[in-house]
């Protein structure tokens, strides 16, 4: 008896769901930007039949994989002093249980603020955090956003 409440107290956190959430890495070096955005492959896939309700919800599908990548170009607008910032695809890493999606851009060379909107998933997950780290050179700043929420860092 003793042994079946311990199992069943050890598989609650096992089923429990957690909760839906990416990176964004946001690199400007030089007067150029590149993001790239980190998901869960088993958060993106059940996603795909809402992004891409054409094609399957598969992301072996290539009709899926190229919605994904023109909805998250969609939701995500990152903005350099007020500027917004036109990124294009580079590629898609679907190598691991990590789904990648890279893009690049141009802006100044001495940019002083970045604001970013990030609203990736949160149409899908109702829980959906995005959070967005900016690197420039060796410093990090980080912004955590949910909804519609858009934040800003100031480099320095």
């Amino acid at each position: 008896m003793l042994a079946l409440a311990a199992a069943m107290v050890v598989a609650v956190p096992a089923g429990a769901h957690r909760g839906h959430d990416s990176l964004s890495v946001v690199t400007l070096n030089g007067g150029v930007v590149t993001v790239s955005h980190r998901f869960e492959a088993h958060d993106i896939e059940p996603a795909l039949a809402k992004i891409a309700p054409a094609a399957q919800a598969s992301l072996d599908d290539p009709a899926a994989l190229a919605a994904l990548e023109a909805y998250v170009a969609r939701r995500f607008v990152l903005t350099v002093d007020g500027r917004p910032v036109a990124l294009r695809h580079v590629r898609t890493d679907l190598s691991h249980a990590e789904v990648r999606i890279d893009y690049t851009g141009r802006t100044s060379r001495r940019a002083k603020t970045v604001a970013v909107r990030s609203t990736v998933l949160t149409d899908v997950y109702r829980g959906q955090v995005n959070q967005v780290n900016v690197r420039t050179g060796n410093r990090v700043q980080s912004l955590t956003l949910r909804g519609a929420a858009q934040g800003s860092v100031t480099l320095g």
